[in-house]
């Protein structure tokens, strides 16, 4: 099935959505259980990382996952945790989709 690492590779952006949001909450003196339940879905992401890697090939795995999350974790700071996104930044995570477009184009299948 053609579209499972793509799957893969959406899961460990949402997993690393998660667990850096809550890395944000913990840093804000939350529990024992919020700094386990972030290092579970850090840990979580990275495994389905890997798995996508299986089927993908690196670049296009790893830009699109960081480009991915970055521009999330930046929206929910802007939404959630009152940071800005100024011309500069909005501009950085344009630049890095236009990168991540330009990758995936070029993106052979992994060998198997």
């Amino acid at each position: 099935m053609v579209s499972r690492p793509w799957i893969f590779l959406l899961a460990a952006v949402a997993t690393e959505i998660v667990g850096v949001s809550v890395m944000k909450l913990v840093s804000q003196d939350a529990g024992w259980t919020a700094l386990l339940f972030m290092y579970a879905m850090i840990g979580l992401s990275f495994f389905l990382l890997a798995t996508a890697m299986e089927h993908i090939p690196m670049a296009v795995t790893y830009a699109t996952w960081e480009t991915l999350g970055l521009t999330a974790v930046a929206f929910i700071g802007w939404r959630f945790f009152g940071e800005s996104i100024g011309p500069l930044k909005a501009l950085g995570m344009a630049v890095l989709v236009a990168g991540v477009v330009l990758v995936n184009a070029s993106g052979k299948p992994a060998q198997e």
